[in-house]
């Protein structure tokens, strides 16, 4: 049998020999050259959220050509965006740029910041437009082929815009709040509203919120000891407890640790209007209209519902420049607004 014998040879860097031999017959050489390349499938990914990077970190064929199209290019890891709004947890810590992810990949895998405002699903084709909000030259559209289409972009996507520059914005929002209290001018009563922290929402969410500016203002009060006495957080709850969807126990343990803390924890309470200092709800017991000044107040609301706290609550008026943000846990996924 004719044989075709490659022996080569190199040096490392560090001065050693290394041999590499490939013994192959000739009929196996020209079935290899004559063998035609084979076409990469494209798959298109929409998205890099959850499900967006699950996928692709799960994803190992390397016969694929993928192209991940996004407005956002990281990854957060939402559940623990609570803790950047009161300092916790730094930003960089709870994100992960997708570039890094895809670069692990032994596969080709690209990604562009963009996009995406139509699918022409009879040509197989994606339509892009850039997402850069700076004026570097304007809006730049392309069109990304693909076999296979995967949306991972979120049930609403445009609830999730920037989580953690947003989180960062109730983290700044927070710290105004205690410097404007720290200024000589301003009396006691104008200290206790500015101080006055307002969670609506008694989910797994905002319960976390309230615990963690419980724990914020435990190391505030050490930077702004005349402060401490101000200091009060409340949570709002239109049932009759919080964290209804868990077992009994947790709830129970729960609102015994924030009585504890000095949460204020108001169940039956339906928040009908939201001014600029002040927050009215409605006690579903008695019907009463009851009004609470405010420095700061975050609302949580399920994705789907426009009631942040069930039908009850969409009497509720938010004003316009509040912030909207993107928050989940494993259970369920969240809208949040701050002011």
């Amino acid at each position: 049998m004719n044989v075709v014998n490659n022996l080569c040879f190199g040096l490392t860097s560090g001065g050693g020999l290394v041999a590499y031999s490939d013994v192959r017959s000739f009929g196996r050489v020209y079935a290899d050259a004559a063998q035609p390349t084979i076409k990469k499938k494209k798959v298109v990914v929409l998205g890099t959220g959850w499900a967006g990077t699950s996928f692709l970190k799960n994803l190992k064929d390397a016969s694929l050509d993928v192209q991940v199209v996004s407005p956002c290019n990281y990854f957060a890891f939402t559940p623990l965006l609570p803790s950047v709004t009161v300092g916790t947890v730094e930003a960089r810590s709870v994100v992960e740029p997708i570039r890094n992810i895809v670069k692990k990949k032994n596969m080709d895998v690209h990604f562009k910041e963009a996009e995406c405002f139509k699918i022409d699903t009879v040509n197989h084709k994606v339509h892009c437009k850039s997402s850069q909000t700076t004026n570097i030259g304007g809006k730049e559209e392309f069109v990304v082929d693909y076999d296979y289409l995967v949306i991972a972009m979120g049930a609403r996507a445009n609830t999730f815009n920037t989580p953690v520059e947003d989180a960062l914005k109730i983290r700044r929002s927070i710290i105004d709040c205690f410097e404007r209290a720290s200024l000589p001018s301003l009396n006691e009563e104008e200290n206790q509203r500015i101080l006055h922290f307002v969670v609506v929402g008694g989910g797994p969410t905002g319960v976390e919120f309230a615990a963690e500016l419980y724990f914020l203002h435990e190391d505030l009060i050490k930077l702004y000891p005349d402060l401490q006495k101000y200091i009060k957080v409340t949570l709002l709850e239109a049932s009759d407890h919080i964290l209804n969807m868990f077992d009994k126990r947790i709830t129970v343990f729960a609102e015994e640790k924030f009585k504890r803390d000095g949460i204020e924890v108001k169940t039956g309470s339906i928040v009908v209007k939201v001014t600029e200092k002040a927050i009215s709800l409605k006690e579903r017991a008695t019907g009463v209209t009851k009004t609470l000044p405010f420095g700061m107040v975050v609302w949580y609301k399920h994705l789907g519902q426009f009631a942040p706290l069930g039908g009850d609550q969409a009497a509720a008026q938010l004003p316009g420049d509040w912030v909207s943000m993107g928050h989940s846990t494993q259970w369920l996924w969240y809208s949040v607004y701050a002011r």
